[in-house]
């Protein structure tokens, strides 16, 4: 009779337990699954093309009518650059266009909007990373041409 009081103590012990860890998944679960864990929702936004080609604002926009990024650069060069390309490091083909159209110059202290379409973007609300690599030279002239490439983490608007 003894033995059957010591099994059913340590029964009861582990199905105390067993609930316990079985309420905790669950909860941990539903944090999952509605995002609250998503570590890229706590990083905070940011765009960076180094301090010569500042952002001053960004945003990544989802169609319709497409997709894009918007960005406005500032130029801090010392002279007036002409953007020639800009290009995506990651599996998107983008073409770009800046407010004003041709030519594509900003001026030395001036900023422009870019706006570079994009292939696809995650939905509206989740945060997204969006790698580009900026070619331009110096303007008025036939000078070399250089690349910046910077990182644009904003969430999708």
């Amino acid at each position: 009779m003894v033995k059957q009081k010591k099994a059913q103590a340590a029964f009861e012990y582990l199905t105390t337990y067993g609930w316990a860890i079985l309420t905790a998944l669950v909860v941990v679960g539903a944090l999952s699954y509605f995002g609250f864990l998503n570590p890229s929702n706590l990083l905070p936004n940011k765009c960076d093309f180094g301090n010569q080609m500042e952002c001053v604002e960004y945003r990544i926009v989802e169609g319709p009518p497409e997709n894009r990024v918007d960005l406005w650069l500032r130029n801090n060069f010392g002279k007036d650059i002409e953007i020639m390309n800009v290009e995506g490091i990651e599996i998107f083909s983008p073409s770009f266009r800046m407010d004003g159209g041709p030519p594509n110059i900003i001026p030395v202290g001036n900023k422009r909007e870019f706006l570079v379409n994009l292939d696809e973007v995650k939905r509206s609300g989740e945060k997204q990373e969006i790698n580009l690599v900026i070619r331009f030279r110096r303007a008025g002239g036939a000078y070399p041409e250089h690349n910046v490439s910077g990182t644009v983490f904003v969430t999708v608007q």
